[in-house]
């Protein structure tokens, strides 16, 4: 009979539990003041956020990228995405459409390539043939849909944007900005060590869009397709083909090699970190297109299975190489400091300091010759 009981109360409970994460939500309702102007909710914002999280019937999205090009440490926040509330996933709105409406103090925000544009006209119009399907996946129709970022300015866009091109707006909240948040599920990506500030973004659910593999529906999309754009325009030496790559090798030239794949995200992420270590150095970089050397065999292709990838020369000998399939060499990809500690083992460089960081550098994401 005791079985029986405590069976019966199991139930009830577990029914008690599944009603509460399906009950209704409040119709969405914009706050008083300038925090209604971003779209923020009166009922549903940083206070209240914890009593709606986990439920199976939502998402939960946070808008900012892992680090914005605006400064929005001139307004008291951090463009770095210091940390998330959890079950929130990371879409930076930047990538989704062009940002309007910034205040001046934060300067230039991103303006490279987007989903979808923002025009005068107040239309929002598709840059690429699958703007829609991505939207659509990263927003369910059939989902409560959570929306936040730093201060609540990418969360209201964001609204914006998906009522605009036929979401339910009844469905859709903006719960305000995550530097205003102190609730109990807080995960932090930010942390201070020998007094310098460092950020693990490995914790983050984070969705890149990788627009280089995109379909282009306007032939004048000024910004799109920036990531697919010849590495060796500024900061590098072209090497085109195995037969110049030999060539260096029996010169006896000391140089570094920069090897990578067009269209490849990782590559990408890496490369403003090796432009900043080039620059700064004023060293000679050679940079080459791994498909340009896998036909044969070299001393390249013999090592190399995904990109980006990194070789140092000495008197046309290879003394070093940088492997994106390796976690012990994915410090190196992380920082421009984290680059540079690897080349002064093997050149007179100088290690240096920035706040650049690689978003992407996890071996995971790295591209294969053979993908």
């Amino acid at each position: 009979m005791k079985k029986l009981i405590t069976l019966l109360l199991l139930i009830c409970i577990s029914m008690t539990l599944v009603s509460c994460k399906s009950e209704t939500l409040p119709l969405p309702e914009l706050e008083d003041g300038m925090r209604g102007q971003l779209g923020i909710d009166k009922n549903i914002n940083e206070k209240t956020i914890d009593k709606y999280l986990g439920r199976e019937d939502s998402v939960y999205r946070d808008m900012r990228m892992l680090k914005d090009e605006a400064n929005y440490e001139a307004i008291g926040g951090d463009s770095y995405l210091s940390g998330f509330v959890k079950g929130f996933e990371v879409v930076p709105y930047p990538y989704l459409c062009n940002v309007e409406g910034l205040p001046a103090e934060v300067g230039e925000p991103y303006n490279g390539p987007t989903l979808f544009t923002h025009e005068e006209s107040g239309e929002y119009t598709a840059n690429y043939e699958e703007s829609m399907h991505i939207l659509e996946s990263l927003f369910p129709k059939d989902k409560y849909i959570f929306l936040m970022c730093g201060g609540g300015g990418y969360a209201g866009m964001t609204k914006n944007l998906l009522v605009s091109l036929g979401w339910d707006e009844t469905k859709i909240y903006n719960t305000g900005g995550y530097w205003y948040y102190e609730g109990n599920n807080k995960v932090e990506t930010k942390y201070t060590e020998d007094g310098t500030d460092h950020y693990d973004f490995s914790v983050v659910n984070y969705h890149n869009i990788d627009f280089t593999i995109l379909t282009s529906l306007k032939e004048d999309n000024t910004g799109n397709n920036t990531d697919d754009k010849p590495v060796t325009e500024d900061s590098f030496i072209a090497v085109n083909s195995v037969e110049e790559l030999n060539e260096l090798e029996k010169e006896g030239k000391t140089f570094a090699l920069y090897v990578y794949l067009p269209g490849c995200v990782s590559c990408a992420s890496f490369l403003p970190i090796v432009r900043e270590f080039v620059e700064a150095n004023q060293i000679d970089m050679y940079a080459v297109k791994l498909t340009d050397l896998s036909k044969t065999s070299n001393s390249v292709s013999d090592r190399v299975s995904y990109t980006p990838s990194m070789f140092i020369y000495i008197d046309g000998e290879v003394v070093a190489y940088l492997d994106p399939g390796s976690n012990d060499d994915l410090p190196y990809y992380e920082t421009v400091e984290g680059l540079s500690s690897w080349f002064v083992k093997y050149l007179d460089v100088n290690v240096i300091k920035s706040d650049t960081v690689n978003e992407i550098s996890d071996c995971e994401s790295a591209c294969s010759i053979t993908d």
